[in-house]
């Protein structure tokens, strides 16, 4: 998928979202097109990307959750984020930070993750 269409969907997903009345879903739709969004941060209009492909780095999962990069990295030795390691530091894909975001929104007592 071109860059420039996959930028486009996401304004548009995000602009439906807006028109809803419940915050959960405005909250974790935009917490999506943000990871989305620092994912395809840099790439050209022209470039073709797969989706499931879109890779993280520490750094930007960390921007993403709102956590410090040092417990991404903590929550990825324990188990509970996937990663795989790339020269000296870890990459996470943009679909595996989903279940973070999406316990962010989960009603209270419902919070956490089971380990992979």
């Amino acid at each position: 998928m071109k860059v420039g269409h996959l930028r486009e969907r996401l304004i548009a997903a995000l602009a439906a979202a807006m028109r809803n009345r419940a915050a959960d879903a405005v909250a974790l739709t935009a917490d999506r097109t943000k990871a989305m969004a620092v994912a395809l941060a840099g790439l050209a209009d022209d470039a073709n990307v797969e989706i499931e492909a879109l890779e993280l780095s520490t750094r930007d999962a960390a921007t993403v959750l709102g956590f410090h990069p040092e417990h991404v990295r903590r929550l990825i030795r324990a188990g509970r984020l996937r990663a795989r390691r790339q020269q000296g530091d870890y990459r996470i894909t943009v679909n595996d930070l989903w279940p973070m975001l999406e316990a962010r929104h989960r009603e209270p007592g419902r919070r956490r993750l089971r380990r992979r």
